[in-house]
């Protein structure tokens, strides 16, 4: 994952200073947290919430409104006034919705601004192990005539789905996916050996990985990771187009002013910056990235192209 530095938010103040500190919020500023209470996302939110408050003068709230696949939430922000005080927090269901959820009562790229991109947490390749003790092994059992390799999934749709539609096709492997409606199940199957294989959130993996419950092989990041230093990335493997992970970041409607948007992507990337929030979203699991708006904007058409070739490709389709 690239290297964190000081200079994404240093560079955003330099560039706006005036157009970031033009705006200041009146009132308490919602963070739409499109999941019920508890989740990943608010373990992101929770360590930069006091920073925000000191940053922006106002208290912070998060507010959940879970549902339809983040639809619900993010209509939310869309009925909000467009005065800076409402933004939501979004993960890759964001990008995979714009071609699963074609209906959508909003237009995902057109209607919202993005404001920073947080974190990222890398997807890790476990396999049973029985199936390989290694990538090239796996690879090699997945080619066999009539191989037929169940892989698992949080659910139809979610991000390690799709990276693990992608990596089938990019290796060329017999799998079929099993989805489950979350992530605890799935790996209880993975220990059980009813699935071979899976894309599993890193800090997931860790554990059982140690006790010997499931073996990881590869890893999908930039770089490999102190958890796992013996575990090669993609890139290492000859397959450095596969996508698979989790991040999350902020946006709000794109009709905010300029002024209230530059002032709350500094205080997201200052306070993403401080030591100790970087510190403390490391020690569980997550690569902070501090990317600013423009940037975040890139990553998220990046992956919508990504994912709407999968989804067409394997004809996924949700209910």
């Amino acid at each position: 994952m690239p290297k964190l530095s000081r200079r994404a938010a240093a560079l955003t103040l330099l560039a706006t200073p005036a157009l970031a500190q033009s705006w200041a919020p009146t009132q308490p500023i919602r963070v739409i947290i499109p999941f019920t209470p508890g989740g990943t996302m608010d373990t992101v939110v929770r360590p930069v919430q006091q920073i925000l408050q000191q940053e922006l003068g106002q208290p912070i709230i998060m507010e959940h409104r879970p549902g339809a696949a983040t639809v619900i939430g993010t209509q939310e922000v869309m009925r909000a006034p467009a005065d800076g005080h409402t933004m939501i927090m979004i993960a890759n269901s964001f990008a995979a919705n714009i071609t699963l959820r074609p209906s959508m009562p909003y237009n995902s790229l057109r209607d919202f601004a993005p404001l920073a991109m947080a974190t990222v947490v890398p997807h890790v390749l476990v396999v049973h192990p029985s199936v390989a003790r290694d990538f090239p092994a796996f690879i090699a059992a997945g080619k066999r005539p009539g191989a037929n390799l169940a892989f698992g999934s949080y659910g139809i749709g979610t991000s390690n789905h799709l990276g693990g539609e992608q990596f089938r096709e990019l290796t060329g492997i017999g799998a079929t996916h099993v989805p489950y409606n979350g992530a605890p199940q799935a790996y209880t199957d993975l220990i059980g050996g009813r699935l071979q294989f899976m894309f599993a959130n890193l800090p997931d993996v860790i554990q059982p990985a140690q006790a010997g419950q499931m073996r990881p092989i590869a890893i999908s990041a930039e770089r490999r990771v102190r958890e796992l230093p013996d575990v090669p990335t993609m890139a290492e493997l000859g397959f450095p187009l596969v996508l698979s992970d989790s991040w999350f970041g902020l946006i709000s409607r794109a009709d905010v002013p300029a002024p209230a948007r530059a002032r709350l992507e500094a205080a997201w990337l200052a306070a993403l910056t401080r030591p100790e929030v970087k510190g403390r979203l490391e020690e569980l699991g997550f690569t902070v990235l501090a990317k600013p708006g423009a940037e975040f904007g890139t990553e998220i058409r990046r992956y919508a192209d990504t994912y709407a070739q999968v989804i067409r490709a394997n004809n996924i389709r949700v209910e």
